[in-house]
């Protein structure tokens, strides 16, 4: 048969999630960005997932089929076994969309999912065993720490599980972070791919405001505990003639407020639009971002990938991966401990006009741009699928 004449086969992608987590987090241009890459290899993508009020205006190939119910909410023992009634109801809603709109439409079918905990891991376990697997692969992304986590035992019944129902090299264990590769692979005695950050395409604008007074330090998204809220509350109580020179634009649920001398807060609505997202990313001068090193010791950040993909600076806590990702670059002066904050603000000056740090940043820029991209994550879609099925 002539390669005019080959057959591409019919595979659909199906991306389950559990939670939205409304605008706030990662999960909405991830999978837009997912079917992006899906389409460039001929694949059809379907999205469940359960509704959120905050999401309103999907694709029409965003189906919310999964029942909305909180698995992630903290609880006591009963509602902990109701929590395991919810996941079971959230497993039926996944197999009845799949046995009646995908399956009997699809040579190839895969689960994709990432951003999960157990009971949603217990979920798509349910869904497999209310179908016929046969045509099935299931492909899991692990973003944070599960082999530290107490529930680390859970993960790993549950992916040997998932094995075990399902064709030989059949589950793919995936992460985005090579840290996290390396730990999880030795955990789980499986090996882990390292997928590329898709969701990287920054909106090129104009920026919000005139910046030739200040120093724009911007804080992306929600300022949780472990994104560091604390640190920030001292950082911008500090008073000095250097921290006049400096202003932090932060979502108003931080709380955040200037004090006289000190640094200049500019609070910004919680919920940006991609758009808006992305002239903020144009505006600022340098991403700050105190995180947990414990929470981010091996995890990777989509703000830190997009800071770099847009050719901006980030500083950022020492033993993280976002530390780690800057050190293969010569930019340790960009890892730093919050703790001083005198120190800390004559490092946002410093490091704000040195032509140096800007060269290597465009050398990073460069690589991520190769390695992180919609086109980079087809590709290595494409691999995974036709290693598993040879």
């Amino acid at each position: 048969m002539t390669k005019e004449h080959v057959v591409k086969p019919n595979i659909t992608l199906v991306s389950f999630i559990p939670n939205l987590v409304g605008m706030e987090a990662h999960v909405l241009p991830y999978h837009q960005s997912v079917g992006k890459a899906a389409r460039i290899i001929d694949w059809q993508h379907i999205v469940i997932f359960a509704p959120h009020p905050s999401v309103r205006e999907l694709p029409s190939n965003w189906i919310p089929c999964l029942s909305s119910n909180d698995l992630e909410m903290d609880g006591n023992l009963l509602q902990k076994i109701t929590k395991i009634l919810s996941a079971f109801k959230l497993g039926i809603n996944g197999a009845n969309y799949l046995r009646n709109k995908i399956l009997n439409n699809s040579e190839h079918t895969i689960i994709f999912l990432e951003r999960f905990i157990h009971l949603q891991l217990l979920a798509l376990v349910f869904t497999l065993l209310l179908i016929p697997t046969e045509k099935i692969s299931v492909w899991l992304l692990y973003r944070r720490d599960t082999h530290k986590a107490k529930t680390k035992f859970i993960y790993n019944f549950l992916n040997n599980t998932i094995k075990r129902i399902l064709q030989p090299d059949r589950l793919q264990l995936l992460t985005d972070s090579e840290l996290l590769s390396k730990s999880l692979s030795n955990y789980f005695r499986n090996p882990v791919m390292v997928m590329p950050i898709p969701h990287t395409d920054v909106i090129i604008s104009d920026i919000f405001l005139d910046k030739t007074n200040k120093i724009v330090c911007w804080l992306p998204g929600s300022l949780r505990p472990e994104k560091g809220l604390e640190v920030m509350k001292y950082l911008v109580n500090c008073v000095t003639e250097e921290a006049k020179k400096i202003c932090v634009v932060v979502a108003k649920s931080s709380g955040l407020t200037s004090i006289v001398d000190g640094v200049k807060v500019e609070l910004i609505k919680n919920n940006l639009t991609r758009a808006e997202y992305s002239q903020w990313l144009m505006t600022c001068d340098i991403v700050l971002m105190p995180y947990d090193s414990k929470a981010y010791s091996e995890r990777t950040s989509g703000i830190f990938t997009e800071c770099v993909m847009a050719g901006k600076i980030p500083i950022v806590t020492k033993n993280t991966w976002m530390a780690n990702e800057l050190y293969k670059y010569n930019l340790e002066e960009l890892a730093i401990e919050w703790e001083d904050t005198e120190r800390v603000i004559l490092t946002i000056l410093k490091v704000s006009n040195e032509a140096t740090i800007k060269a290597k940043i465009v050398s990073m820029q460069k690589q991520y741009e190769t390695f992180h991209n919609i086109e980079s994550f087809s590709q290595r879609m494409k691999f995974i699928f036709e290693q598993s099925y040879t």
